[in-house]
């Protein structure tokens, strides 16, 4: 029996060598691919759970972004309505103690400004706290992480970097104030109060404004964003982490892509304005327009054209500047334009590619 055994296994030597190398290598194959899958899934699971702390880390972000800007946005209203005082311009016209007339040219550009004076400064106010906070919180996420390159996050350094853009209350809003008051009188200067203007009238004077804004390349405050939001020479910074975060800030905030997206929205905010004022064109009496009833302008047009009602610029001041009054109303201009700025998808998807990038 042994023999035979013996005999067997010297005639099949090499397949049987060459089947133990086979099976050998199959049993090595085996175990190391189940190591290289067991490892996969274990990378998968941990990208998955890296992924959903991502996400959660950026909605809270996006939150903090929302209640920091409605908190900013209180202090950036008190100082429009500062900069531009119409309260004190209509106690003097109550009080009698100014030239009626030269008042009264004064109420009309400060009201003109105050109004197209918030649309602008919302707006920054949003697109920059956008830059900021998704930038802020894409670091903070790399920093629980432990996957910053170099430097620490501390609280100090969050602090001083959020901070920046209070510049743009304590003074650069009184920038702005007095440079859209400057384009607002050019451009109104030789409307008398006694003209009769219509909604589409008005319309075409705040883009007009728009426009002379546009050509004043050195201080159009959307090509200019940061000079109106953040300190000159703000770059110069010794912490080379928060030095780091400031050049990028500045690069995002005059990107083209931004940029674009301030003024388009800007353009939208002032047609919500005139949406606003027209609601009081059609408020008022027709028989002011030659028409003695809502039912005898259909009767002649077939529809309501709001178009071809007027009212003397003396009576459409008080209008525009109720827009942004000293006291808030929960539906003025001022709160339904930072609401929608707010919930502008164009600028929530800017700051989550700001985060996304910047996270990992």
């Amino acid at each position: 029996m042994f023999s035979s055994l013996g005999r067997f296994l010297r005639n099949h030597r090499r397949t049987l060598v060459v089947s133990g190398v086979i099976m050998g290598g199959a049993v090595v194959l085996w175990r190391c691919s189940r190591q290289k899958l067991l490892e996969w899934k274990q990378n998968e699971v941990q990208k998955l759970l890296q992924g959903s702390r991502r996400s959660q880390h950026f909605e809270s972000t996006e939150r903090s972004c929302n209640q920091t800007i409605m908190n900013l946005a209180v202090c950036v209203r008190n100082s429009v309505t500062k900069s531009l005082d119409t309260e004190k311009v209509v106690n003097d016209l109550r009080e009698g103690s100014a030239d009626k007339i030269a008042a009264w040219n004064k109420l009309k550009v400060f009201s003109i400004a105050r109004s197209a004076t918030i649309i602008y400064a919302n707006t920054m106010l949003v697109a920059t706290l956008r830059v900021q906070l998704s930038l802020m919180g894409a670091y903070m996420f790399k920093n629980y992480q432990k996957t910053l390159d170099s430097g620490s996050l501390s609280e100090q350094l969050q602090q001083k970097y959020l901070t920046l853009c209070s510049y743009f209350i304590d003074e650069g809003i009184q920038r702005l104030s007095g440079f859209i008051e400057r384009h607002v009188e050019h451009t109104v200067s030789s409307i008398k109060l006694t003209d009769k203007l219509s909604i589409r009238d008005l319309e075409q004077i705040y883009l007009a404004i728009i426009s002379t804004v546009i050509l004043d390349e050195e201080n159009d405050p959307v090509k200019k964003l940061t000079s109106y939001m953040l300190p000159s020479k703000v770059e110069r910074e010794d912490d080379p982490l928060l030095k780091k975060i400031i050049n990028e800030t500045l690069d995002l905030l005059e990107s083209q892509e931004l940029q674009n997206l301030v003024q388009a929205n800007v353009r939208t905010g002032f047609v919500a304005l005139i949406d606003k004022i027209s609601e009081y064109f059609i408020e008022i009496p027709f028989e002011k327009n030659g028409i003695s009833s809502l039912k005898d302008l259909e009767k002649k047009n077939g529809f309501l054209d709001i178009n071809k009602i007027t009212m003397p610029m003396a009576k459409i001041i008080p209008i525009i500047n109720g827009q942004v009054p000293d006291a808030p109303t929960q539906n003025d201009i001022s709160a339904d334009w930072l609401q929608k700025l707010i919930m502008n998808e164009m600028f929530k998807s800017f700051g989550a590619n700001i985060y996304e990038a910047f996270s990992f």
